[in-house]
């Protein structure tokens, strides 16, 4: 996931530290790395796994699912980053 540098010094986290997402839909706890281009209150959050642990599954009929205007609230990490195996299994879980 990519941050405002001013949004790393608002959260107060270092470098190495991870970062825990929640929106409505789920949360997830992932690395990040300052992206100096990103106005404050923005992130960037490439789609894939990780992502879509907040993101809903509603397409809007798009075929793809809704990941802009999302509401979502970062705080400093919870948790440890999961690999993409213990993502797996933790879907198979909720199956």
């Amino acid at each position: 996931m990519l941050l405002c540098p001013d949004d790393v010094e608002t959260l107060g986290i270092k470098e190495k530290d991870s970062i825990t997402i929640t929106t409505a839909t789920g949360s997830v706890t992932v690395n990040w790395v300052a992206e100096k281009n990103l106005d404050a209150g923005m992130v960037f959050f490439p789609y894939g796994p990780w992502a879509n642990q907040v993101y809903a599954s509603g397409t809007g009929s798009t075929g793809m699912p809704l990941m802009k205007g999302i509401d979502a609230t970062i705080e400093p990490g919870k948790g440890k980053v999961l690999s993409l195996k213990e993502i797996v299994e933790t879907l198979k879980e909720d199956g």
